[in-house]
């Protein structure tokens, strides 16, 4: 059952964070991609109830597990770091599709 993570953030450090994106952005999609993922939706929230982060990604993966895999895969862990590094109000979510 397909599942998807849904990542949001502020950008607390807008010089590193272009390390992240659009610096590594290729390597980012490669390492979704080696896990069945493709981003749905990324980029600064358009319309919003109450505070928002500044950005929001949605992906979906084939399965909750290849989600998790994703986020803990030893090829991204170096990009991850430097979007941690870069940001604040960090949440990540793994949601299951109906």
């Amino acid at each position: 059952m397909a599942a998807y993570l849904m990542i949001s953030y502020d950008v607390s450090d807008a010089e590193r964070f272009a390390d992240y994106n659009p610096g590594s952005g290729k390597a980012i999609r490669q390492t979704i991609s080696n896990y069945g993922g493709n981003v749905l939706a990324a980029g600064p929230a358009e319309a919003t109830v109450g505070s928002a982060p500044s950005i929001c990604v949605l992906v979906s993966f084939p399965d909750v597990d290849a989600a998790k895999a994703w986020q803990d895969d030893d090829e991204y862990a170096p990009l991850k770091a430097i979007r941690l590094e870069a940001t604040t109000n960090v949440n990540e979510v793994v949601l299951p599709g109906f």
